[in-house]
């Protein structure tokens, strides 16, 4: 068991500080935000599954006087996903609270453990939705993730939204007029990509890319706890970035003089934007008791704890994930400039 001590607490904890903690910089959640929720139902078991049906093809057979046609069958895929439970917990020493100068460490604890837990789901939907089968590689030239050598391209965005497009992947955000802000522009239906800070240059690079600032409007797109998380829009793709964007350090080709960002100075850095329309991707939490903050006071574990020196916050969460379609997702791996 780990347990915080008095020992532990930085020194501005342990002396005269300002009392207004500065808040830690939460992580920019999204990948959990696209998807789409199917709550599961207690005591069900941990399986959920789900059926996509297959279109139908067109009939262009003229139908003959008198005469029943045969007809179609409907054809469904079943897809299987099982839940599993997360959790955390941290737990302090009754010093710590005696003489620590904030007199409630464990409700700050409580909020840490919070973001703790958002961008432990979002970073498990995220691995998920690597997996899917459907990539492009940036600059269309190279078909491996060990020979990436080029940031983003307009060939890249050009060949994503015809692909999605092309399977029939339905628009995410649509269409947002031209209003009464100056230099407002219209933003055509659009698919989300949600890339790396890393990559904003390159993005703001692309020929016809329009900055979220000249957006008629904000929508939910544009914002989470505060922060402006969307980068803009081009070619009917809207860009949104998040530190928890996939990174390959030293995945890609060799640096050489491609100007391209690397860890070790050798091997370019691969990055993993993933571009996807609506439905692509299920999130599937427990109906009930999904979410839960747990906090024991000191003393609560009885024998345990006989002279009632530990008392632990900690949160527990039930969820699972599953691609729906893949070819309604893109996982496009590519460089970014280094500045």
């Amino acid at each position: 068991m780990l347990i915080t001590t008095s020992s532990d607490l930085p020194g501005e904890m342990q002396g005269i500080y300002d009392r207004n903690i500065i808040q830690n910089a939460g992580p920019i959640l999204i990948y959990d935000r696209f998807g789409q929720s199917r709550p599961a139902p207690a005591n069900m078991g941990t399986r959920v599954n789900f059926k996509r049906f297959g279109k139908l093809p067109v009939n262009t057979t003229p139908l003959v006087e008198g005469v029943t046609p045969t007809g179609k069958k409907l054809s469904a895929y079943t897809m299987y996903a099982t839940l599993q439970q997360f959790g955390d917990f941290i737990t302090l020493s009754d010093w710590v609270q005696l003489t620590g100068l904030d007199s409630n460490l464990l409700s700050i604890g409580k909020e840490m453990l919070s973001e703790q837990m958002a961008e432990t789901s979002d970073i498990l939907t995220r691995n998920h939705l690597l997996t899917g089968t459907y990539v492009r590689y940036a600059g269309g030239s190279v078909t491996t993730r060990a020979t990436v050598a080029s940031a983003i391209t307009d060939s890249d965005v050009d060949s994503i939204v015809r692909t999605l497009e092309n399977n029939r992947a339905k628009k995410i955000s649509e269409m947002k007029l031209p209003g009464v802000k100056v230099n407002s522009v219209p933003i055509r239906p659009s698919y989300i990509a949600v890339t790396h800070p890393d990559n904003r240059k390159n993005v703001e690079s692309l020929t016809g890319f329009n900055p979220v600032e000249t957006y008629s409007s904000q929508d939910p797109l544009s914002k989470a706890a505060g922060e402006l998380i969307e980068i803009g829009e081009c070619k009917g793709i809207r860009f949104l970035a998040t530190t928890n964007c996939k990174i390959w350090p030293a995945g890609g080709a060799v640096i050489g003089t491609t100007g391209l960002k690397s860890s070790d100075a050798t091997n370019i850095d691969v990055y993993g934007t993933l571009v996807f329309g609506r439905n692509a991707y299920g999130i599937i939490p427990l109906q009930k008791g999904t979410v839960k903050n747990i906090v024991k006071a000191l003393g609560s574990a009885g024998t345990e704890d006989p002279l009632d020196q530990r008392a632990t916050s900690g949160w527990k969460m039930a969820k699972t994930h599953k691609i729906l379609v893949e070819e309604f997702m893109i996982r496009w791996e590519h460089g970014v400039t280094d500045l």
